[in-house]
């Protein structure tokens, strides 16, 4: 019972730490630019049917997308991953640049 409790806590102060991090407006174009480069192969597998009209893109473009929208995959940790990571590099530079 007291590691249910301890993980619960752990669980919540991770969410906390995530909610701060994510709250200005860049960190929140970060994370669409990335949802949108992730998610690239079911646009352009989509497109190219569109455009050319080949089945085969459009399978794989649903196939890609059923497989990352479904459960037990870690889509979103990695999208916030990357996000955190970027941003986190930006201001790295930001700091390098005001120290110059």
């Amino acid at each position: 019972m007291k590691k249910d409790s301890n993980n619960k806590q752990k669980e919540h102060k991770v969410l906390k730490w995530l909610k701060e991090e994510c709250k200005d407006c860049r960190t929140f174009v970060i994370f669409i630019i990335v949802l949108v480069i992730m998610y690239s192969p079911v646009w352009l597998g989509y497109l190219l049917y569109y455009i050319f009209s080949w089945k085969w893109c459009m399978v794989i473009a649903t196939v890609v997308l059923t497989f990352w929208a479904g459960p037990f995959t870690p889509f979103f940790p990695l999208a916030i991953a990357i996000t955190l990571f970027i941003k986190k590099i930006m201001k790295i530079k930001r700091k390098k640049k005001e120290n110059k």
